[in-house]
């Protein structure tokens, strides 16, 4: 009989959890996408349309990658340890990369329009989750 010592067991219905979340996730990005190109006019980096970067960014970003990256120990459980933290971690850098391309996209705009930055409550929060989000990835 083998011994299965220092490999984890996988619970039975953690594929279709897994698939549940891609497939959630992806419709999220999706609709969001979708929710700009129909009804907002698209996304563009430069003009009216810079703002809309900002939606996306931080859908794809703050709540699929970082998502993704949260999933990566429970899925390659059984992969080397190393394997599993560098991919955890490319995938976390990518998200706060994209994340900073949406914060950096409304500050310009604000900046083009004359508007006043962090003026509402969903700017100080919006703020508050991306340095804590940072300094997370600091203190590990």
């Amino acid at each position: 009989m083998e011994s299965r010592a220092g490999v984890a067991a996988t619970p039975g219905a953690l594929p279709y959890y897994v698939a549940l979340s891609q497939l959630l996730g992806l419709t999220v990005v999706a609709m969001t996408g979708a929710w700009l190109g129909l009804y907002r006019g698209g996304i563009a980096w430069e003009g009216a349309l810079q703002f809309n970067v900002h939606p996306l960014c931080m859908v794809i970003g703050l709540i699929f990658l970082q998502g993704d990256a949260l999933l990566v120990y429970r899925v390659f459980r059984n992969e080397a340890k190393r394997t599993t933290k560098v991919l955890h971690g490319l995938l976390h850098v990518l998200a706060l990369i994209i994340a900073l391309v949406g914060l950096v996209a409304v500050f310009d705009y604000h900046r083009q329009k004359g508007y006043a930055d962090l003026y509402s409550l969903h700017s100080w929060c919006g703020i508050l989750v991306f340095v804590l989000y940072f300094m997370q990835g600091q203190v590990q």
